[in-house]
């Protein structure tokens, strides 16, 4: 059966404006910076990759601790380079880089980095005759690094999506997971992984038909299965999981509105974000966050989503929406009326686990070179953060001493998990049946980085999060 999802209109309310601190993070005379895209890691701190060029073209990735910035050269790439490319980082801080490049006359491969051995050293993990763009890296639950990727015999040819994992050895066992997928030109696709599931990747795309399409793997038949989800000329999908299993998508229809589409209800609802007044103009490429609410219940909190905005003769500016309750709340993030601010090709903007927003653009300096800019919002975004667990929680849950402590009131099956600060599964600590009264699991707290994590307890009729923080 055709599942379509069922459109909810929301209503778009003016935000009272949040302010942002903003930090201009490269400073080049005669080097041309731009399309930086954004990740956290697990102590919040920034990184930043973009391109930076003149008569060479590079890679370069910016990270941030404490107060230093530091600018690390990744790759040199051709002049044909496209900057399509992917950032990720595990749970220990190591950062995974994906992007493809041209090595002969209708031959694109997929190069991949990562500085967990040591500098970035860029390895081809196709190095085949085939036709590979647009790699998206993306560290699953187990910290395993995946590849989702488009692939074709030549340039010419049909692009199918295909997805891998990568080892020691380069991409491992890649599959086909799709066909349908839009021809045209390139309007994004995104990869997320289910929560508590040791290996679960969905994928959200644009099919042939313009409309926004989501595939994942049925583990009971061990085939791709996909599903259509609007019937809207989609472009640019930015996808988040939640901890409790269910996904979000925000997406741009036709370069003039901005949408939010969910199964949190069980069957996916679509809703308006912000339409376009000016037919002129364009709302375009959003990138979604989500909060992760934490304390007695591991839940979610409102979507947030950020995207570029024009007016018919005005440059290209950020606007910001949040949905604490019914409606969209809706505010500029930025009005320049001389110059463009303009993201890369993927996630530029995230929240951190107290709520404060992270976003990067490249803009041109009073030289009119282009240069990249790290914003950080004054104050969360997020409302009704709670700064101190609660004194008391469900099922007595506490780490205490190095061990995980909880009282089960009756015997029952029981699963713990281990969170990092942006809500991503660092591992399971415990599952199983377990007896009623109280219990103590020893925690390995020496292989975590210092930042801040929260267990997570589900028991047969009650569930409890507490957090902690691990210091060095």
């Amino acid at each position: 059966m055709k599942r379509i999802a069922l459109m909810v209109l929301a209503g778009v309310l003016a935000l009272s404006a949040a302010e942002w601190e903003t930090v201009q993070i490269t400073d080049e005379a005669d080097l041309w910076s731009t399309d930086p895209i954004l990740v956290l890691d697990a102590q919040w701190h920034p990184h930043i990759l973009f391109t930076q060029w003149n008569e060479e073209v590079h890679i370069k990735v910016a990270s941030h601790d404490t107060d230093l910035w530091i600018i690390d050269d990744v790759a040199t790439v051709s002049e044909d380079f496209m900057p399509y490319y992917s950032i990720d980082v595990d749970a220990q801080g190591n950062t995974y880089i994906a992007y493809f490049d041209l090595v002969g006359v209708g031959n694109s491969d997929l190069f991949f980095a990562s500085d967990k051995d040591g500098p970035f050293a860029p390895v081809n993990i196709t190095d085949d005759e085939l036709f590979q763009v647009a790699p998206h890296v993306r560290v699953s639950f187990n910290g395993v690094p995946f590849i989702l990727y488009a692939e074709a015999l030549t340039p010419d040819d049909s692009m199918r999506l295909f997805i891998g994992s990568i080892d020691e050895e380069g991409l491992h066992s890649p599959e086909l997971i799709a066909k349908n997928v839009y021809q045209e030109e390139y309007l994004g696709y995104d990869l997320v992984f289910e929560p508590r599931v040791l290996i679960s990747p969905h994928v959200f795309y644009i099919g042939d038909d313009g409309y926004l399409w989501h595939v994942t793997l049925d583990e009971d038949d061990i085939i791709w299965r996909k599903e259509p989800l609007n019937e809207l000329s989609s472009e640019w999908p930015s996808a988040v999981a939640d901890p409790l299993g269910s996904f979000h998508v925000a997406y741009d229809v036709g370069g003039a509105s901005i949408h939010y589409i969910t199964n949190m209800s069980g069957t996916w609802q679509d809703e308006l974000v912000s339409d376009l007044g000016d037919p002129e103009g364009g709302n375009e490429r959003p990138s979604l966050a989500l909060e992760i609410v934490y304390g007695g219940y591991l839940g979610i909190g409102n979507p947030h989503v950020v995207w570029m905005h024009a007016d018919a003769e005005g440059p290209y500016d950020f606007y910001y929406a949040r949905r604490p309750e019914d409606n969209w709340l809706e505010e500029s993030v930025f009005v320049t009326p001389e110059k463009d601010e303009l993201p890369g090709y993927g996630r530029y903007f995230a929240l951190d686990a107290e709520g404060y927003g992270h976003l990067v653009y490249h803009a041109e300096d009073e030289n009119y070179v282009t240069q990249i800019f790290y914003a950080r919002s004054k104050e969360p975004l997020i409302g009704g953060i709670t700064e101190n667990p609660p004194q008391s929680t469900p099922l007595s849950l506490k780490v205490r001493g190095g061990a995980v402590c909880f009282s089960l009131p009756q015997t029952g099956l029981i699963r713990l998990d281990l969170y990092d600060a942006a809500g991503r599964r660092v591992t399971c600590i415990a599952s199983g049946a377990y007896p009623v009264g109280e219990h103590s699991i020893p925690l390995n707290l020496a292989e975590l980085p210092a930042g801040v994590y929260f267990v997570h307890l589900e028991s047969t009729n009650q569930q409890a999060s507490a957090k902690f923080v691990v210091m060095r």
